[in-house]
């Protein structure tokens, strides 16, 4: 046992770094009556008819605080468009997911079905 201290410092800095939360906001700010229309463009893959498309957002608060500092707390939420395409030519459907459409205009996510095998597989609902 060489550095005791130094073994503590490390793990007690790695327990605080493990509590921290960082809130992650994606819902797009409140406009205001004179304000412009917010435009964005988000990029969808090449060959893919859409079908539907979905704007989904959800808020939550974020609450904390401790008896000395008392409690504080901060509303944020999450913001998806969701959209729903099927393939031109193969006709497989596809689920995109986007997320913090002021700052990526990538699907976060991109979701195929395809259909189930004859015999069940190890992941299969079967």
């Amino acid at each position: 046992m060489r550095y005791p201290v130094s073994r503590f410092a490390i793990a007690s800095a790695m327990l605080l770094a493990a509590c921290t939360r960082t809130i992650v906001n994606t819902i797009p700010p409140l406009v205001t009556p004179l304000a412009e229309v917010q435009r964005y463009d988000l990029e969808l893959p090449p060959d893919l008819d859409v079908k539907t498309i979905d704007f989904t957002a959800t808020t939550y608060a974020d609450v904390r605080g401790n008896s000395d500092t008392g409690t504080s707390s901060e509303v944020a939420g999450r913001a998806f468009v969701k959209v729903w395409a099927v393939h031109r030519t193969t006709g497989d459907n596809y689920l995109l997911l986007y997320e913090d459409g002021s700052h990526r205009r990538r699907p976060v996510q991109i979701i195929r079905f395809v259909r189930g095998a004859e015999r069940a597989g190890p992941d299969s609902i079967r």
